[in-house]
């Protein structure tokens, strides 16, 4: 059946408030109790500004990227330095500074709105926030902190990065092609000895910064990681299988499906990105294909054959397991079903999606 959904901004929206984006839900209302974090509001600011287009004359869109850039702001602690994640819904911290995943995901949010076209008024104080990151950003160990933060630095054009923000871009892309060159092999051609959660974004992230550099060897250790987690899920085959929440490892045996646990939408999100970012700096066109089908896992190409997107309410299921779909549509899902389906608007795909 031929038709690409419509962009539904609803159920997102009822998340947020005027501190940020409430993590969870008890279906579809949202679950006061669980709070807010920086992974969401990172995620929030990327989405808002994929669904303003550019344009900052939206005043529902541009309350909520200004409320959730706010947030990220008062999170920042030059002091410790670091960032806190997560607040109560009474605005307590529950955590001290500290850096991370989060930290990531904020140099993400705060590149993209630098980039943002045409200029926003935001750019300028999310440039001297991300230049007092920069090194806390300098220490990123793991491969999705890394991974996040390259993302980031690699949305703007380099001559916008002060020089100290271009040497870590250099850094830290130095880092995450060591991580891979150390732990791949002719079986198992990854950054680290498992598949966990938003794979994709380590492809991604050579990809996009082999681009920004000018270097082919760079992307092409992107597109060979690229590659060889599409085919774990079976991209090309009738359905999609992500890695479920109970992870794959490189010294055990493939489990059946039924045995991996919960697949979960921010890895169908992260899957589509990294394909469209192979596709707009490769001459294969097939990753956008790709892109597409791994889009309509949402849609129901899944084993389950299930929609995991709410077409009546907008949002999207926190998870696809073998019980069925969990009833349950927090934001980390919502965010990572718009955040696919804008990316694909955005590489003039959606016309080519095809609900199963």
């Amino acid at each position: 059946m031929r038709g690409a959904p419509q962009i539904s901004p609803q159920h997102l929206l009822s998340l947020v408030d005027d501190v940020g984006i409430v993590q969870h839900a008890y279906g579809t209302i949202p679950n006061r109790l669980s709070g807010y974090c920086v992974d969401d509001v990172s995620r929030l600011v990327i989405t808002m500004l994929n669904l303003d287009h550019g344009e900052s004359d939206n005043p529902t869109y541009q309350r909520v990227l200004s409320s959730a850039l706010a947030f990220l702001f008062h999170a920042w602690d030059r002091e410790a330095p670091g960032l806190h994640n997560l607040m109560d819904y009474g605005r307590n911290w529950l955590d001290a500074p500290h850096t991370g995943d989060h930290l990531g995901r904020a140099a993400w949010a705060l590149g993209a709105v630098i980039a943002a076209e045409p200029v926003r008024p935001e750019a300028d104080p999310c440039l001297r926030l991300l230049t007092d990151m920069q090194p806390s950003l300098e220490g990123a160990a793991t491969p999705r902190e890394i991974a996040y933060t390259i993302i980031g630095l690699t949305r703007p054009a380099m001559d916008i990065l002060p020089t100290p923000l271009q040497r870590l871009l250099d850094t830290l892309t130095d880092r995450l092609c060591k991580a891979y060159d150390e732990h791949r092999r002719e079986s198992w051609v990854w950054f680290e000895d498992s598949l966990t959660y938003d794979n994709g974004r380590l492809p991604q992230a050579l990809i996009a910064a082999g681009a920004r550099l000018d270097n082919d060897k760079i992307i092409q250790r992107g597109t060979q990681a690229l590659d060889w987690y599409a085919d774990q899920c079976t991209v090309d085959g009738d359905t999609i299988r992500l890695v479920g929440n109970r992870w794959r490892r490189a010294d055990e045996p493939p489990r059946p499906w039924a045995e991996e646990g919960d697949e979960q939408p921010i890895d169908a999100a992260a899957l589509v990105e990294a394909l469209i970012e192979a596709s707009a700096y490769t001459d294969h066109g097939e990753y956008g294909q790709q892109a597409v089908r791994a889009f309509e896992w949402f849609l129901g190409r899944n084993n389950q054959g299930l929609p995991v997107y709410d077409f009546a309410t907008g949002g999207c299921h926190d998870g696809l397991g073998p019980e069925g779909l969990n009833p349950n549509e927090g934001a980390e899902s919502t965010l990572a079903y718009l955040q696919a389906l804008l990316a694909l608007e955005s590489a003039g795909l959606q016309s080519c999606i095809t609900r199963p």
